[in-house]
């Protein structure tokens, strides 16, 4: 059940679609996901419309949100940073509280919830940071953060102004500040 909610929050955080419909200026101080060492990215996998449609909107936000929370997991069990295990801690946590937001949300506009597991392109960025070694697993787990926060941040932006369940909007407008705060924190990281 945890797991489920934590996979909402992350999929909330992380929607590859968003970033081509975001606005220019969001765009501009961050570069396209996926464009990190030609391994899997967090590439678009649907249509920028489909992400402001609920049945766009909460798959890729569930898969994203299971994404956080698993990666952040495992961040605890493999860095030996511990700016790293505090930013995973604070990942960990952040998203699972976000997966009970969305559960209840979906729960009040009717909306089943999706399934508990990544999707294809989650599963393959989460299986690439598995088989990272020692002083490459910091620098893989910050970028995909990073590239998943910069999605997710677009994803929630686009959602709250134009998305089409009016509960789900409420709910993105409530979690970008949150996804906002982890964008500049693992932007931090990144440039340290």
């Amino acid at each position: 059940m945890i797991r489920f909610v934590s996979a909402f929050v992350s999929a909330l955080v992380l929607v590859p679609a968003a970033v081509t419909s975001a606005p220019a200026e969001a765009q501009s101080s961050t570069p396209p996901a996926g464009t990190t060492s030609g391994k899997p990215s967090r590439s678009t996998a649907m249509a920028p419309a489909a992400a402001l449609t609920a049945s766009g909107f909460v798959p890729t936000a569930a898969s994203s949100n299971l994404f956080e929370i698993e990666s952040s997991q495992l961040a605890l069990q493999r860095s030996h940073s511990p700016k790293i295990k505090d930013f995973a801690q604070h990942m960990v946590a952040d998203h699972s509280l976000a997966a009970s937001k969305m559960k209840l949300a979906l729960s009040q506009a009717n909306i089943p919830a999706p399934p508990d597991k990544l999707n294809a392109n989650d599963q393959k960025i989460f299986d690439n940071l598995k088989t990272a070694q020692d002083a490459a697993f910091d620098k893989t787990y910050i970028e995909a953060q990073y590239n998943a926060h910069v999605e997710a941040v677009n994803l929630f932006k686009a959602y709250a102004q134009d998305g089409d369940n009016p509960r789900l909007k409420a709910l993105a407008a409530d979690l970008l500040p949150t996804l906002q705060g982890h964008l500049d924190q693992v932007s931090k990281l990144r440039s340290s």
